[in-house]
């Protein structure tokens, strides 16, 4: 039970608490001291309902901590699936809530490491074993170290340390020790280093580059490079000979949009969120054989979110389209040179130069590498500093000598994904170091910088950088101190329609003219009707046949107000078309919970009306300035106070007239009435379409169901059977006795004894039924047990339908000894309600042990009972009252006091008895229809057919003793 979920303080709802709880003690007591019960007594009975009060709600309150402490103990053991229901809003619901999502992140790391270690572990044992093969060929003599062989082990021993560098990437990037450094980097140059760069791959693949003159963006060029590379390396792989791969860049907002299209298969929808995991290949065009190892877009999407960008799968016809949205646009005029390329000639081949993830063929071009090494590393190959060259096969030979690994500050080179196993042996390398972008030959001290310009270690880092060494911080996250939730914190809630302002304000309207100063009636139906219509555009998604079922019946009570004038039964009618109404607009049902919650729905919604209309009402307000309007009106009002009062003092001219501007007219007694009628019938319609826009959520009860030995319920059962069976053998054998089996055995009359016992046999029945809906609920039998807790609870349903018959009989009798009453009408059309019901329940009991499904019971029960409230007024009672007076008592011994209670609709009934003159005059209920005929809005039929008659034979005034001559003596 959590009735206070919607309060955003913990002190709060228990302030609530204590103070529920001392005023439940003091009405207690208050009401105990005036039945004179004694006060040890009073303080006793309050103190334990106090306190049960308090652990119902605190129960509710507290049930997050103690999932929380069992989820806890779950998670340490290993497992993380376990979650917290998190329904408050107050400080238990936001820890609720973030031990979800930790449980959440921790399941998800966890399956990350699992699949990395799963996927790290296949990915190197295709190269390792190939690499394996080939050496113990080598070893047994089988193969020749001949070029072709050594160039076999060459190739797995490559893949390997792609692998092994573009995992150490993703960590890097992962855990912010490579800093993003942005500065304004040219798009065209770069794009075309890049395509020219991946045209190297494949030879009968077609590349272009489409980048508007000084279209540049702020960004990490090496960093940018690599995402370029890796994009275009992807698009160069998987397509067609003699296909196209295109890059373009254009301007989008204040940032840019870079994409790659190439001519490919292309990626299915339903697999492109997967495409930027790690190690994914979706296909066998995707295959490690291909070339990659399911790294490189991963590689690309963390950049990209490095850089506070996105990177999808565009919808295209044909082929694939990535898509990449940079932040931070700039232009750059003139032909400015990248960072990281030297101007002048081109570089010899062989050269080592620092320029990004790009490569020229033949050359090898190195970019700022991660890590320091002692050796210079290609491609993830060590090799010793000294000689260690590479030609254009990708071969040692002779060459430039890669320089500087003496020098203080060794180097590493770390292969992207689009720059490794390419075309020709080519490499691509990432170098760090103190002297990155050192030329072959050059001292590491005297390189030139060829990279972005390194900030000192006492400037601070850029807007949005990480600050090497630090990591980077998730968002949200950091030292400022917790920020409790508002005291009415804002709830989940749909947008709210552009016409339900208007809509609501016309139905309010509508109520506030039709409701005031008229009787029920038609006035009821149309603002009904008009509600109904105003919240089914927003319902029409829930029309199912049960809630068009839910509608019309609710619709059918609410027109009870138009042919009966009893107030006693319009009244419970109109509140059961309301929860109908409710239940039909939620669409729930599925479940007894469900069908509670369906009907407060509409009442539950008004609670969030504030934030729900609080939308619209703002954006009219600053439409046309509201909130200057009403401060310049108020400063009116009180200087046209401040001076009238003034006025009215010094002159009593002035004085006369301003009181007589200022009497109120007539009208103005009713206002405030008829703004609340607005206002309620406004916020109702607005609180209905709210429910309609929510989406229908069933939530599945608490599991109170439990395996308990068979013997704790079997005995209880079968005992309550046999005392059941022997009431009924008795009730046989003397309601079919007669009356005279009932005086030799009772000594009593047999309208006495009929009349002694229906009420306990209803109260009976009403009780059977919440035992069976608590063993239905709490006992979870299995196998042969459901067929045994099945025939116990059959029989006792079928011997209360047995004793429910003996309370109609009973009832009859007594209605044939002494007339019908509201009361006993009531109760005899309780009994046919219960009976129906105990019906659904055994054949909703039948269909369950032939495992089938009863969801249907709880709905079905509610469109009896509803159906049961409209016959019982299709029947009218105050006319059968009425009749069954004359017809049992007679003309001279009906109660006139009872009889003058009676509505209009009695009097058809009233007007053929004898003392009707005496009856009519004394009917309040006829005194109200002498005041002349209703409005429009107030139009009954069984008023306007009891005018008729009145009409037609008025009743003369009665004498001071009629009431005495008939009035019987009180039964």
């Amino acid at each position: 039970m959590r009735p206070l979920d919607f309060l955003g303080r913990i002190k709060v709802k228990l302030g609530l608490v204590i103070l529920l709880a001392v005023a439940t003690a003091f009405a207690l007591n208050e009401y105990g001291r005036s039945l004179g019960v004694l006060p040890w007594a009073r303080m006793g009975v309050a103190a334990v309902l106090s306190l049960g009060m308090v652990q119902l709600i605190g129960r509710g309150m507290t049930r997050p901590l103690r999932e929380m402490a069992a989820a806890a103990q779950t998670i340490a053991k290993g497992r993380c699936d376990m979650r917290v229901t998190a329904t408050s809003r107050d400080e238990v619901g936001e820890l609720a809530r973030a031990f979800n999502a930790m449980a959440a992140d921790l399941a998800e790391v966890d399956r990350q490491r699992r699949e990395l270690v799963a996927n790290v572990s296949h990915e190197l044992r295709t190269p390792i074993a190939g690499l394996q093969a080939v050496l113990e060929n080598l070893v047994d003599g089988v193969s020749a170290p001949d070029p072709a062989t050594l160039g076999t082990a060459l190739t797995q021993t490559e893949r390997l340390g792609r692998l092994v560098v573009q995992l150490l990437d993703l960590s890097r990037l992962d855990s912010g020790v490579r800093p993003i450094e942005p500065e304004p980097v040219e798009l065209g140059p770069l794009c075309a280093q890049a395509v020219r760069e991946a045209g190297l791959a494949r030879e009968e693949v077609r590349l272009s580059s489409s980048v508007p003159a000084g279209l540049g963006v702020r960004a990490d060029p090496a960093l940018l490079a690599q995402v370029l590379a890796n994009l275009l390396d992807n698009a160069v792989r998987h397509s067609p000979p003699g296909g196209l791969v295109r890059l373009d860049a254009a301007a989008r907002g204040d940032g840019v949009r870079l994409g790659v299209i190439d001519a490919g298969p292309g990626i299915p929808a339903p697999e492109r969120p997967r495409v930027f995991e790690r190690f994914s290949r979706l296909d066998a065009a995707r295959a490690a054989d291909a070339g990659g190892t399911g790294l490189g877009l991963a590689i690309v999407r963390e950049i990209v979110e490095l850089h506070g960008g996105s990177v999808r799968v565009a919808e295209t016809t044909s082929g694939c389209h990535m898509v990449v949205d940079l932040p931070g646009r700039t232009t750059i005029m003139g032909d400015v040179p990248l960072k990281g390329e030297r101007s002048g000639a081109v570089p010899a081949t062989g050269e080592v130069q620092a320029a990004g993830a790009a490569r020229l063929a033949g050359d090898i071009k190195v970019a700022e590498a991660f890590r320091p090494a002692g050796d210079v590393q290609v491609a993830g190959a060590a090799w010793p500093a000294g000689d260690a060259q590479v030609d254009g096969m990708g071969k040692r030979g002779g060459g430039a000598r890669s320089a500087g690994s003496t020098a203080s500050g060794a180097w590493s080179v770390a292969g992207a994904d689009a720059g490794a196993g390419t075309a020709g042996g080519t490499l691509t390398g990432t170098v760090a170091g103190p002297g990155a972008g050192v030329r072959a030959g050059e001292p590491s001290g005297a390189g030139e910088e060829t990279g972005r310009a390194r900030q000192d270690a006492g400037r601070s880092a850029p807007s949005g950088a990480v600050v090497p060494g630090e990591g980077r911080t998730p968002p949200g996250f950091g030292p400022p101190g917790y920020v409790p939730p508002p005291l009415l914190p804002r709830p989940d809630l749909p947008p709210t329609p552009r016409w339900l302002l208007p809509v609501a304000a016309a139905v309010g309207l509508l109520a506030a003219i039709a409701l005031p100063d008229a009787a029920p009636g038609l006035g009821i139906v149309a603002v009904a009707v008009a509600a109904g219509a105003a919240v089914l555009p927003a319902a029409r998604h829930r029309l199912t046949p049960w809630t068009v079922a839910f509608g019309l019946l609710a619709y059918g009570l609410v027109s009870i107000v138009l042919f009966r004038d009893a107030q006693w039964l319009a009244g419970p009618a109109l509140l059961a078309g309301f929860g109908l109404a409710a239940l039909a607009v939620s669409g729930a049902g599925e479940g007894w919970g469900a069908v509670v919650r369906g009907g407060l729905s509409v009442v539950l919604a008004v609670v969030p009306l504030p934030w729900f209309l609080g939308a619209p009402l703002k954006t009219s307000g600053r439409r046309r300035n509201l909130a200057a309007m009403v401060a310049a009106l108020c400063i009116a009002v009180v200087l046209l106070l401040v001076f009238g009062v003034l006025f009215a003092s010094a002159d009593a001219v002035f004085a006369s007239f301003a009181a007589n501007l200022l009497t109120a007219p007539d009208w103005v007694e009713y206002l405030p009435g008829r703004l609340v009628l607005f206002g309620m019938f406004a916020a109702l319609v607005a609180a209905a379409t709210l429910v309609a826009l929510r989406p229908r959520v069933e939530r599945a009860g608490p599991a109170t169901r439990r395996r308990v030995s068979r013997v704790l319920w079997t005995i209880p059962l079968a005992a309550l059977d046999l005392l059941f069976a022997a009431f009924v053998v008795v009730q046989i054998t003397t309601l079919f006795g007669g009356n005279r089996r009932v005086m030799e055995t009772a000594g009593l009359t047999y309208a006495e004894y009929a009349r002694s016992g229906f009420f306990e046999l209803v109260t009976v029945s009403v009780f059977v039924l919440g035992l069976v809906a608590l063993a239905i609920a709490v006992v979870a039998p299995s196998g042969r047990e459901r067929a045994l807790m099945a025939a116990l609870l059959g029989v006792l349903c079928a011997l209360t339908l047995v004793i429910l018959a003996s309370a109609l009989h009973r009832l009859d009798l007594y209605i044939d000894a002494y007339g019908l009453s509201r009361l006993r009408a009531a109760v005899g059309a309780t009994i046919w309600w219960l009976a129906a019901v105990f019906a659904l329940v055994l054949a909703a009991g039948g269909l369950r042990l032939a495992r089938r499904s009863a969801a249907w019971l709880p709905r079905t029960v509610v469109l009896v009972t509803g159906l049961s409230i409209l016959a019982f007024a299709v029947w009218n009672p105050d006319l059968r009252v009425a009749e069954s007076q004359l017809g049992v008592r007679g003309s001279l011994r009906v109660d006139v006091g009872y009889l003058l209670d009676l509505s209009a609709d009695a009097v058809p009934a009233i007007d053929r008895m004898p003392a009707r003159d005496c009856l009519l005059s004394g009917m309040p209920s006829v005194r109200r229809l002498a005041g002349g005929p209703d409005g429009w809005s107030g139009w009954n039929l069984a008023r306007r057919h009891a005018r008729d008659l009145l009409a037609a034979r008025p009743p003369i005034a009665p004498l001071p003793a009629c009431g005495k001559e008939i009035r019987s003596p009180g039964t």
